[in-house]
């Protein structure tokens, strides 16, 4: 806030984070703690809780500054529209409650905002990490997420989106709307690659922006892979979608490369289960829609591949990261 009686302080604009929750007592405190190490001068952070049943509620108790709200919702992306909704600030940003943010990201967010008034999303490196037995941690994966400053789009749909990673303008939601709950997993990549279309204007920070834990109870990110066949199901349905809508003719090959690589997942995920009958109804059915699947096989490989070389050696962000 600028200082009274000091007419040429620099007014810092509020930023907001939003944390949807839901029984993270064994990693929330840490989450929180990320936030106030900040110092950012005004920062507005807001749990949504979704009736946690463990301590996580007793633990947000020791936190009197931190906003919290605990009511049912549909899911954790139900929260974060929930949230933007309830949000006062300017600039906006998502954090699990198993993740971390490092110190000064919210700082250096600020600064690219304040450099450019029209910019839309600020963008940073995320960065996997796991704990190891020793009681240390390891990084897993860097990702820069600098080509195109994060908006590339066979990154968006080829890699790991890495939305908490990115900070928003309020205004981004008024232009491209909430999360939907369409997509109960993947809504996020769904969000970002309506960005990306949109041709919002978005600029790397040359910094690591969060830091997603590895462990086993993790939705989306956890080494048993779990709920990868939900995931391709809405991948199908979301490329499929997403195609129908883009106006331009590349987009449009993506989505159509990712479709058929989504939709060969499901047809071998089944055949890996012995679910014959089923595989080949996912086989007819891509077919169907689109009969020249084949033919895009080796688009899908080659772009997958130019995804995968985008992800840095841990080395890369082991000292900036983790300490």
């Amino acid at each position: 806030m600028t200082a009274p009686g000091v007419p040429n302080a620099r007014r810092f604009p509020r930023v907001t984070i939003l944390t949807p929750s839901y029984n993270g007592a064994r990693y929330i405190r840490e989450a929180v703690e990320s936030v106030r190490r900040q110092k950012y001068p005004d920062l507005e952070h807001i749990v949504f809780d979704a009736g946690s049943t463990d301590r996580t509620l007793e633990i947000l108790r020791n936190y009197p500054t931190l906003c919290v709200v605990s009511e049912c919702d549909e899911g954790a992306h139900d929260a974060m529209n929930k949230g933007i909704r309830r949000a006062s600030g300017e600039i906006i940003g998502f954090l699990n409650t198993d993740d971390i943010y490092p110190e000064g990201v919210v700082s250096a967010v600020e600064q690219a905002f304040a450099a450019d008034p029209a910019l839309d999303v600020a963008v940073g490196r995320t960065v996997v990490f796991e704990e190891t037995n020793r009681g240390t941690r390891r990084v897993v994966v860097a990702r820069d997420h600098a080509r195109e400053n994060g908006f590339w789009l066979p990154e968006l749909t080829f890699g790991a989106p890495g939305l908490n990673g990115r900070f928003f303008h309020r205004r981004v939601f008024e232009r491209i709307g909430d999360f939907t709950n369409d997509y109960y997993i993947s809504a996020d990549r769904h969000f970002l690659m309506r960005v990306a279309m949109s041709g919002l204007k978005a600029k790397h920070i040359g910094r690591t922006s969060v830091l997603y834990r590895l462990h086993p109870g993790s939705a989306t990110i956890n080494a048993q892979g779990r709920q990868k066949e939900a995931m391709a199901r809405e991948h199908v349905r979301m490329a499929r979608e997403l195609r129908s809508i883009a106006h331009d003719r590349v987009a449009r090959e993506i989505l159509a490369a990712w479709h058929t690589l989504e939709s060969v997942k499901l047809v071998l995920t089944g055949f890996r289960a012995l679910r014959t009958k089923q595989s080949l109804e996912e086989l007819f059915g891509l077919c169907r829609r689109d009969p020249f699947w084949v033919l895009r096989i080796p688009r899908f490989v080659s772009l997958r591949n130019a995804v995968r070389r985008l992800d840095l050696g841990p080395k890369t962000a082991q000292g900036e990261a983790l300490s």
